[in-house]
């Protein structure tokens, strides 16, 4: 019952800038601690030092179809030295999360995360899908957007190389 009202919460929110990279000057989020889909933990805190793009997604995401590959090219883009991303699905079974990557030919090399009950969607308050923060290497988080975004634009590749 709480995955149903969760997601029923996500469909029904309207994102309140979508498409903008805005100024995050919200409070600070909770760390966490989630599986990849190979097994792997993975913990926000252990990437201090590196600018961190934390994306929630789905499945039934329609702009997260473009989004992620953009993403992807972003990563390309700006190496992995000083940047990383996590890729958060949101509450879904990992069979459907593979299930989509291999339906839209999606591939990436950054870790897509599980968040199977939906914790950290909850402790993060996410309620638009997708959502993304970017967190400096002293891990604040320091822009939010709510909606999809080519991430590979020059604006924004020099915005998160701004944080290194």
């Amino acid at each position: 019952m709480k995955r149903f009202v969760l997601l029923l919460t996500l469909l029904l929110s309207a994102p309140l800038y979508a498409g903008e990279l805005m100024k995050y000057e919200g409070a600070a989020l909770p760390d966490f601690t989630l599986t990849d889909m190979q097994g792997k933990s993975h913990t926000l805190s252990n990437y201090r030092g590196k600018a961190v793009m934390v994306n929630f997604w789905a499945t039934y995401c329609g702009p997260c179809i473009k989004e992620i590959p953009s993403m992807q090219r972003l990563k390309e883009k700006l190496g992995d030295t000083d940047f990383a991303i996590l890729a958060v699905d949101m509450a879904e079974a990992p069979a459907d999360v593979e299930a989509f990557l291999q339906k839209h030919e999606i591939k990436v090399n950054f870790p897509i995360l599980l968040d199977p009950e939906g914790t950290v969607v909850e402790q993060w308050m996410i309620t638009a899908v997708p959502t993304t923060f970017i967190v400096d290497p002293e891990g604040t988080i320091r822009y939010a957007l709510f909606g999809g975004i080519e991430w590979d634009k020059p604006d924004v590749i020099e915005t998160i190389r701004g944080l290194f």
